[in-house]
């Protein structure tokens, strides 16, 4: 079931100026609810500006945003409404850090929405439990901590008001190996506990493919793909052809299956191929048990 639905979205900057540029042209797509959805496209297809629309930042110059079954745009003065319905949290969110302590900090949010005190103890514990934030970091200023901690903590104040919808722009850039991992594996894991449907952005196709229900593809301000991770990391020209790449683990299974292995052409992730070769394995073996 679709708990976002743009139609015939387009929006422009610049306008009636001779440096006007269509960030979003015609857009059609539906966003599945419950799940995670990746956003992937080159620099300027129209991604950042796509999620920017999702809370009412930036408003179309025309077509409709509709979630959860209303058009955000409906009531002008109640778009306010609409972002605590959809968290996003920007790239590089830890430079908005600005609170005393880690727990000022992500209960800001939960306390503007006029929860009880027990309320907001709760979902600054929860969140913080989330983002990998010991109990003994809360009391800490959050400019003493690390960047990856500090992208914690902005993660952690938006989840503490359990939007319905979570937003997140590149949430691992900049991040080691094990950062990222923590980070997104927090990220699956609140998505299936909460219920919430989430959106990545992200330039990491191995991010993608690894967390990611859903993946959209955005290539000059257009849609040109919505479908499952798998529908869409088959579409290697298509990826291609749009500036982006598909994962190193699809590189291997493709050099593979050029010289003669028959290997599946589903391989996107080191589980998939992991099974593609244990088929291919058990394939083999049948085969020479018949000779």
């Amino acid at each position: 079931m679709s708990i976002i639905e743009l139609k015939n979205v387009t929006f422009s900057y610049g306008k009636k100026t001779p440096y006007e540029m269509k960030a979003l042209d015609d857009v059609n797509l539906c966003i599945e609810e419950n799940l995670i959805t990746g956003l992937i496209g080159h620099t300027g297809s129209g991604k950042s500006t796509l999620v920017q629309m999702l809370n009412g930042l930036l408003r179309p110059d025309s077509g409709t945003i509709i979630i959860d079954n209303e058009d955000i745009w409906e009531k002008p003065k109640k778009i306010g409404d609409v972002r605590f319905k959809v968290g996003i949290v920007m790239q590089y969110p830890e430079y908005q850090l600005f609170a005393e302590t880690v727990r000022d900090d992500i209960a800001y949010g939960p306390k503007n929405m006029k929860l009880s005190e027990e309320e907001i103890d709760h979902r600054v514990r929860q969140s913080a439990e989330f983002c990998g934030i010991s109990e003994d970091a809360l009391d800490k200023s959050p400019f003493d901590l690390s960047g990856g901690q500090k992208r914690r903590v902005a993660l952690a104040g938006v989840m503490a008001m359990n939007p319905k919808i979570l937003v997140l722009d590149e949430p691992a850039a900049g991040l080691d190996p094990k950062g990222r991992r923590e980070i997104l594996g927090g990220i699956k894991r609140y998505r299936e506990e909460s219920g919430t449907t989430v959106i990545i952005v992200s330039h990491s196709m191995e991010d993608m493919a690894m967390y990611c229900d859903r993946v959209i593809v955005m290539s000059n301000a257009q849609a040109i793909a919505n479908g499952t991770t798998k529908e869409v990391f088959s579409k290697k020209k298509l990826l291609l052809d749009a500036g982006l790449d598909v994962p190193e683990i699809t590189h291997v299974a493709s050099a593979l299956r050029d010289i003669g292995v028959e290997i599946d052409n589903d391989v996107y992730t080191v589980d998939t191929a992991f099974e593609a070769i244990k088929r291919l394995h058990s394939s083999l073996n049948e085969e020479g048990s018949d000779e």
